[in-house]
């Protein structure tokens, strides 16, 4: 996680670095340019007061040529008109210095005003004077007479006014020139000092240019080094979508596949262009509307932050599927395909898409099923006499017509008319029931091939119970079942009255005497045939019903990975007319208890519960009115919340009736067709039909049945049988 939090801050730092850069030159150009100015102000302030500096002294120059030209009665005109302009121009560049002074900064300084205002308060007095000399009437500044030029009376004025003037001003016009002097100086040091500034100013802004311009160099080079790089990565993850089997493909919040995808996906799905289309439409032609359903509430699942995808991945629905693609000739080509999905996140607590993988399992399908058909007629013969070998010939013959009625109401169902919907899936869930008891009780004789073969006929019943449309055709592969596990009951029956044959020819021999090979006695073969045929009373019904329970108990235990001990209490009790209710609802029963409720040994060790699970089976007959049959775990208990987890990936509830859903309406959906909480479906346990036969020969026998459980402790179910019903059974069936 930190790389990637490293690699996302990297990548901002140009920005940044290009960000600081050119906020510190637009700070050093603002400055600078401020500089500037001032530096043009003060510059202009300069030459103005370099100017003023000689003003006074030319003034002076001027007054003394007026002076000596009245004196000698010479042309003064264009002197007089040159100390008006000169007057007039020193008055404009005082005012314009007091600008320039203020423009650049400098009226901030205390010395700076102080000598201009000294400057102007000298330049006052003379300006005045000047102002009066150039208001007397030159007129005719001169008379000619016999003794020759004099001055007039207006030229008499003017030179009292010029005299005047040059002997009180002399010593200011000199004070004058000094401080104009002065000033010009510091205006000369502030414009120096400005100068310095605009240079250091021009000096950084130049140094963050070049090290704006080398950062983009190097932030340009490694960003083709990175393009260089992506592009590689880019032609070896295109590489590798192009090479790998599996369909690869990611799902956005909006259900549609992303723009990258394997280039196996497009084969396996049959699809042209996978990316951007839904992916539920995609799935529409390949599985039936329930699936469809049961994914979509999947996936929404795995949008939910709070949602554990370890706990829900167990049941996916996709996780295999057969689909079936129609060829260019028309004919059907049959695969199956397994799908399986995990959230991706871009940060710790959201997820962005979902990515999905696809892999086309048929090879592996076939070859399980191949050698599972290889194994089971290897198997066959010798498993067959094993069996017959292994079980009391009376609870065979026992097993043998139920069989036959269980067939034979089997294919009755099958016939019954009705061609709807609703009557079809009736038809389904009656056979589902008949074939789970019926593997229930050969599980518990230990008679596996029957238990592999009803187990195929709910296969094909469970993928009819899928499909959206059903016709009557589609019962036909059901029906062959049905014959082929009728006819391997009569294989039985025949092997059955073979071993009954040899043991009966092996009793006549019992009283042939040992024969001897040295001093040991051995028995002849007849006697080891006689010795196993040996008859006595058998045991009783309940005997029966309790050792083959026993057997069930370590058969579901191996099959589950489980340790578990049977306890049982009282079956011995059992009238005879309810053995057979008995012992179908005690078999559904204890494989529930055995694969929904008892833990693995590594998960009790870590409760503190002892390794080995137990179920304990009692029934009583001390109440007047009901037989009592109580059959209890020690394992985990029901979780109400994870029953309506289930129900929902099942289709049976959907988000909003799961959220409302209370403990006794989740213990309904226990008894509800088509519910099971097992992750896989396997001999035992997945197809959701167990404790609806239950329910079923509860309901058909007039009792009723309750729970009780302890989340981690325990689970009970109590089951009540009627007494008057089971007497009216028993008097039917003696009549």
């Amino acid at each position: 996680m930190a790389q990637p939090v490293l690699s996302r801050q990297l990548r901002w730092l140009p920005v940044a670095l290009a960000l600081l850069c050119t906020t510190a030159l637009s700070l050093l150009l603002f400055t600078g340019v401020q500089r500037a100015a001032r530096l043009q102000s003060a510059s202009t302030a300069l030459q103005l007061a370099a100017g003023l500096t000689a003003q006074p002294q030319l003034m002076r120059s001027e007054l003394t040529l007026i002076q000596r030209g009245l004196e000698t009665q010479t042309y003064v005109g264009d002197s007089l008109r040159t100390l008006a302009g000169s007057r007039e121009a020193s008055n404009v560049a005082y005012a314009q210095l007091a600008d320039a002074i203020k423009a650049a900064g400098l009226d901030a300084r205390s010395d700076t005003l102080a000598m201009l205002d000294k400057a102007q308060k000298l330049w006052a007095p003379l300006d005045k004077g000047l102002e009066r000399l150039g208001n007397n009437k030159t007129g005719d500044l001169y008379s000619d007479s016999a003794a020759g030029s004099t001055l007039t009376a207006a030229g008499a004025r003017l030179k009292r006014s010029v005299d005047e003037l040059l002997a009180t001003q002399t010593k200011n016009t000199g004070a004058l020139s000094r401080q104009v002097s002065e000033l010009a100086a510091l205006l000369r040091e502030a414009v120096v000092n400005d100068g310095r500034s605009l240079r250091a100013l021009l000096l950084g802004g130049s140094a963050l240019a070049a090290l704006l311009l080398a950062s983009m160099l190097y932030f340009s080079w490694r960003a083709g080094q990175a393009a260089r790089a992506a592009g590689i990565a880019q032609r070896q993850v295109a590489h590798i979508m192009g090479t790998v089997r599996e369909g690869l493909f990611l799902i956005g919040r909006d259900g549609r596949i992303g723009g990258a995808h394997s280039d196996s996906l497009r084969g396996l799905l049959r699809v042209g262009t996978p990316a951007g289309q839904d992916f539920e439409q995609l799935l529409r032609p390949l599985v039936d509307e329930k699936t469809l359903l049961a994914a979509g509430k999947y996936l929404g699942l795995l949008w939910k932050d709070k949602v554990n995808e370890e706990l829900i991945e167990s049941v996916n629905p996709l996780s295999q599927i057969e689909v079936s693609f129609q060829k260019a000739q028309g004919a059907t080509e049959v695969r199956y395909l397994s799908f399986s999905f995990r959230r991706v996140r871009a940060t710790a607590s959201t997820a962005d898409h979902v990515f999905g993988v696809v892999s086309d399992v048929t090879e592996r399908v076939l070859l399980q099923r191949e050698l599972d058909s290889l194994k089971s007629d290897t198997d066959s013969q010798s498993a067959l006499l094993l069996q017959v070998l292994q079980v009391e010939p009376l609870q065979m013959q026992t097993f043998l017509g139920t069989l036959d009625a269980a067939v034979r109401r089997s294919n009755a169902l099958l016939r019954a008319p009705g061609k709807q919907r609703a009557d079809l899936q009736q038809k389904l869930q009656g056979v589902f029931r008949e074939m789970h008891s019926l593997k229930g009780e050969a599980a518990a004789l230990g008679l596996g091939t029957f238990v592999r073969r009803a187990h195929e006929v709910e296969d094909l019943l469970s993928g009819l119970r899928k499909r959206a449309e059903l016709a009557g055709n589609d019962f036909v592969p059901v029906v062959v079942r049905l014959d082929e596990l009728m006819t391997h009951g009569q294989e039985m029956s025949a092997l059955q009255e073979r071993v009954g044959q040899a043991r009966s020819t092996a009793v006549s021999a019992n009283d042939l005497p040992p024969e001897r090979h040295g001093d040991t006695a051995v028995l002849a073969g007849g006697q080891v045939a006689a010795a196993l045929a040996r008859a006595d009373l058998g045991p009783t019904p309940g005997e029966q019903l309790k050792v083959a329970l026993q057997r069930l108990c370590a058969e579901v235990s191996a099959a589950s990975k489980r340790d578990v001990r049977l306890l049982s209490e009282g079956l011995e009790k059992v009238p005879a007319s309810l053995v057979p209710r008995v012992r179908e609802i005690c078999i559904q029963m204890l494989r529930n208890s055995i694969v929904h409720g008892i833990e693995p040994r590594e998960r009790r060790a870590l409760t503190g519960k002892p390794p080995v699970g137990s179920v304990r089976i009692r029934f009583t007959d001390s109440d007047q009115e009901n037989y009592s049959l109580i059959v209890e775990d020690d394992g985990q208990g029901l979780n109400p919340e994870e029953i309506g987890m289930r129900a929902v990936t099942r289709g049976l509830l959907d988000a909003t009736q799961a959220a409302n859903l209370d403990r006794s309406g989740a213990f309904r959906l226990l008894f509800h067709p088509d519910f099971s909480t097992a992750d896989t479906v396997s001999e035992h346990a997945g197809r959701g039909v167990g404790l609806d036969v239950v329910n079923a020969a509860i309901r058909d026998s007039g009792g009723r049945i309750g729970i009780s459980t302890t989340a981690g402790k325990y689970t009970r179910f109590k089951v009540l049988l009627p007494r008057a019903q089971a007497e009216a059974d028993s008097q039917s069936s003696a009549a």
